[in-house]
């Protein structure tokens, strides 16, 4: 027959045995270690040096003074002495110092549960941490709420050159990235492979301005989904930015957009047109409008494009684009239809001059027109005498640079007329 029990080693009573009560004293003390084990300290080492009656500690594999040559025992102080109790295999303790729960595997005391969710190597929920991973969780979704206002989700890096990011992932391999990686520059990173990536969008962390493949590289950029610039093809900017320059007026694929024109641009511009403006507009593949406007503001054209070919150049009629110019030789008006209209008053030679019946000024006076006529072109000339009865004007057109014009009169006069003159042509 055992003389105790195999767990808890308590003493059994044996048959005629004197003194009963004390080893049923003794089964009940160790009971009352065993059970709801609590001690005062985890691999204590030197007993305290006045201890309460019924205080417990879990021993380390070293102690010293009278708990000396007792490692991994359990330590009871009981009736003003020790009580030695070896823990088996599984047994529970709680560390009363720390609040934590400890369980007995082989020669250690191993923790359960820490009293605070504090300084973890890793929580998995339905899932394993691992060294990098330190949280894990395996689940549909995941909540992150607020406590009665709002809430933020915080990542938080060491330096500039680290990385502070979301990665979206497929079958673990890398397909979205967003954050600031490698500088404080916040980007957002596509790969299709996880291997190769494409920075899509980069906002720059000084001024705030983006770039990326999803912006346009430069303002002639056209290619399609990506987003416009402020000044892109020439829209939007605001006088200090570059206007993108018209390579050739008659290229059919030009984009949409406001451009200059210099006089190192190709193709066909409206007549007499120099250096300007042109905003185009596209319909489709093959149709575009243009919109020429000279730098001289003299010139306001538009054209069409359609079945593969170009329309003339065709004015803008309109007071608001009419030109009016005086100078010492008259004053000129041109319309944008090509119309141009030359006036100035002239004093004539008197006609005195005998010329056959009739009489004649010395000689004709020349009236160099204010601003020339269509090279190629003569204006139609003619006069009117403001104050002088009896006299009449011969006309001569001339070129498109000048006219000239004699004073007749049927009986010599001796004073000079004064009359007004007017030549009507083309300019264009």
């Amino acid at each position: 027959m055992q003389d105790q029990s195999p767990r808890l080693a308590l003493p059994f009573l044996l048959p005629s045995q004197a003194q009963k009560h004390v080893t049923h004293n003794e089964a009940l003390s160790r009971l009352d270690i065993a059970v709801q084990l609590a001690v005062e300290g985890i691999a204590a080492a030197t007993p305290p040096a006045l201890p309460e009656d019924g205080q417990v500690w879990a021993l380390g594999p070293a102690p010293t003074g009278a708990w000396a040559g007792q490692g991994g025992a359990l330590a009871a102080f009981v009736n003003e002495a020790w009580l030695f109790m070896v823990p088996g295999e599984g047994w529970l303790a709680l560390d009363k110092s720390s609040g934590r729960l400890f369980r007995r595997a082989g020669a250690q005391w191993l923790p359960i549960a820490p009293q605070l969710l504090d300084n973890l190597e890793g929580v998995g929920i339905n899932a394993s941490y691992d060294p990098i991973n330190r949280l894990a969780v395996s689940a549909q979704a995941t909540l992150l709420n607020h406590e009665g206002g709002g809430h933020q989700l915080k990542i938080n890096k060491a330096t500039a050159g680290d990385t502070a990011s979301l990665l979206f992932q497929t079958g673990f391999g890398g397909r979205a990235e967003m954050g600031t990686s490698g500088s404080d520059d916040f980007a957002i990173k596509l790969s299709a492979d996880g291997g190769s990536w494409t920075t899509a969008l980069s906002l720059d962390a000084a001024s705030g301005l983006a770039s990326g493949a999803a912006v346009q590289a430069g303002a002639l950029d056209a290619t399609p989904g990506r987003l416009l610039r402020s000044g892109a093809f020439g829209w939007g900017q605001d006088g200090a930015q570059a206007v993108p320059l018209l390579a050739d007026l008659d290229d059919p694929a030009q984009p949409s957009g406001s451009y200059a024109v210099s006089a190192a641009t190709q193709g066909t511009r409206p007549a007499g047109a120099g250096a300007g403006g042109c905003l185009v507009l596209r319909q489709g593949t093959d149709a575009l409008a243009q919109v020429f406007f000279g730098a001289d503001g003299a010139t306001l054209a538009f054209r069409l494009r359609a079945g593969g070919a170009w329309g003339g150049w065709q004015a803008l009629h309109g007071g608001h684009n009419v030109s009016r110019e005086t100078g010492p030789d008259g004053a000129v008006l041109r319309s944008p239809d090509g119309t141009q209209i030359c006036q100035h008053v002239l004093t004539l030679e008197p006609p005195a001059v005998a010329s056959g019946a009739l009489h004649a000024g010395g000689a004709e006076t020349v009236w160099t027109y204010p601003a020339p006529f269509a090279p190629g072109t003569r204006p139609t000339l003619t006069a009117s005498p403001t104050a002088a009865p009896g006299v009449w004007v011969t006309a001569r057109a001339g070129d498109g640079v000048s006219g000239a014009l004699l004073a007749m009169a049927a009986q010599p006069q001796a004073g000079a007329p004064e009359v007004v003159v007017t030549a009507v042509g083309r300019w264009a």
